[in-house]
């Protein structure tokens, strides 16, 4: 009875990482991110086990945080994109252990105070940021907006959160607003990469074609 006991703990134990990964948001990721990966080196690389990686990480990182796995989408981009670049072996982000990173954010969300000084202060952050190409400014303005967007759900401040720990560890400001920018896109759905304004928000309920990113202005 032990054994069989000891089972059953295990495969319950094993069931939420093997939980299946909506079809539509595995098509969605690889649209979205290739698209961010375009004229990059990475747009050469080959998909490998990032969707599942990034589903793991993504559910570890809810679990951790917050007590529980049901992830949303903009978590399932967010980590499938790290896992593509730099990569997520041994569930580290950025080259940290996710619990690492996880008490950066925490840090962070108590030195701003609240979720909207918060999301507050990195559009003030992103709109000063010397970017050649405009997207920080623009991104700043139509994000400022509609702050709700990333400050009236917890899990998505804490992905903002973390995304302006990543940012800021770039070398430049024009890699900090890049490496923010694309990001921030898996939480807002529409925002400026670079020169091109991309609009998310249908890429993963398209039933009967295949997910496109689309353009906005």
């Amino acid at each position: 009875m032990c054994y069989v006991l000891a089972a059953l703990m295990l495969m319950f134990a094993i069931a939420p990482a093997q939980a299946q990964i909506p079809s539509e948001w595995e098509a969605g990721a690889k649209v979205v991110i290739g698209d961010l990966e375009r004229g990059t080196p990475l747009e050469a690389k080959p998909w490998g086990n990032e969707l599942r990686s990034g589903w793991n990480l993504a559910r570890q990182w809810r679990q951790h945080n917050h007590g529980n796995i049901e992830i949303t989408l903009a978590e399932y981009l967010t980590f499938t994109a790290l896992c593509r670049d730099p990569g997520c072996a041994g569930y580290t982000i950025a080259g940290k252990p996710y619990a690492v990173r996880a008490e950066e954010m925490k840090k962070l969300r108590t030195e701003q105070g609240d979720s909207y000084p918060l999301v507050n202060n990195i559009h003030a952050w992103l709109a000063g940021l010397d970017d050649p190409t405009g997207a920080a400014a623009k991104n700043a303005a139509l994000w400022g907006k509609t702050p709700d967007t990333a400050a009236s759900d917890a899990e998505m401040a804490d992905l903002y959160a973390l995304y302006w720990i990543l940012a800021r560890e770039r070398k430049t400001p024009a890699e900090q607003a890049a490496t923010f920018s694309r990001f921030a896109l898996f939480v807002q759905e529409k925002g400026w990469v670079g020169t091109r304004c991309l609009d998310i928000a249908k890429v993963a309920t398209v039933l009967d074609s295949p997910p496109q990113v689309e353009t906005c202005q």
